[in-house]
């Protein structure tokens, strides 16, 4: 029985997402024998490739896994805090707004 995606914990959330990604990789792969244009035979497997660990990061997540990430000094989400405003920040409001993108 399938949980409602509101009741689901992240975990699971990421679960469901990496298997609808295995599911792309596979049709990536299959599509590589059905096609005969070679940049697209490697568009599909750099794809496959991608959502390959793209795959495998959700499941290291899913299974609390990814002590690899706490070694190497990235966090969870639940660990981070919110920016610092420090000088280099920028105030925009509506009495001085910012330059039009083509002129910065």
């Amino acid at each position: 029985m399938q949980k409602n995606e509101a009741t689901m914990t992240p975990q699971e959330h990421a679960e469901h997402i990496a298997h609808m990604l295995l599911e792309a990789q596979r049709e990536c792969r299959a599509d590589i024998e059905r096609v005969n244009d070679p940049k697209a035979q490697a568009l599909f497997e750099t794809v496959a490739e991608v959502l390959g660990g793209t795959t495998k990061a959700l499941t290291d997540y899913s299974q609390q896994s990814e002590h690899i990430w706490e070694r190497a000094g990235y966090t969870t989400r639940q660990a981070t805090k919110p920016p610092t405003v420090s000088d280099m920040a920028v105030d925009v409001d509506a009495s001085e707004p910012p330059p039009p993108i083509e002129k910065v």
